[in-house]
């Protein structure tokens, strides 16, 4: 009996596993689960310009915590978005969003003030010398914040309630150097 030669048994050895290799490797054209970008893809959440304008004017504002006083975290449970809060400490005094427009309270003097937006509102209400919280009534002094000074008080206010409601008093941006007292809820 002749035995075949060995490099044809070592050749069909070769073939058989390359055969099995590809077919394991070989990707199977079932449809994938979901398409390849899908993982990839991201929401896209568009916000107004008054969320940047916040963003940027906290980032500059310095932060100095005697800007406020008797600052109190009312309801730390309350679910405040960031973006209302930003868009509703702008919202005072009919707006004091923006550059060229109003930038200050001034042009109104109102001696009450709410900036309300989605799920934020802010209350602002001048307090006469020696008031330490509002009464009812009506008081002498008037509302005259700048957006500067207005976002000094609110970043302050925030190192110390990082989260949920808060109140306190804004000191010295009121007419006569008097304070302003607000607050911070949930709608």
């Amino acid at each position: 009996m002749t035995r075949p030669p060995t490099y044809i048994s070592s050749l069909s050895l070769t073939l058989a596993l390359i055969t099995l290799l590809l077919a394991l490797t070989t990707p199977t054209h079932a449809a994938p689960t979901e398409p390849w970008y899908e993982k990839y893809h991201q929401r896209r959440v568009t916000v107004p310009q008054s969320y940047y304008e916040g963003l940027a004017l906290r980032r500059q504002v310095h932060l100095n915590p005697d800007a406020v006083r008797d600052v109190r975290c009312v309801d730390t449970s309350a679910t405040i978005l960031l973006h209302d809060e930003h868009a509703a400490s702008l919202a005072i005094c009919s707006s004091i969003a923006g550059r060229r427009h109003a930038s200050h309270c001034q042009t109104l003097l109102p001696q009450t003030t709410e900036g309300r937006v989605g799920s934020a509102v802010f209350r602002l209400e001048a307090l006469d010398e020696g008031q330490q919280q509002p009464m009812e009534g009506i008081s002498r002094r008037r509302i005259n914040v700048s957006k500067e000074a207005w976002m000094g008080c609110v970043a302050a206010a925030r190192e110390q309630c990082p989260q949920g409601g808060l109140e306190g008093r804004c000191v010295g941006v009121a007419t006569g150097g008097g304070d302003v007292w607000f607050s911070l809820g949930g709608v």
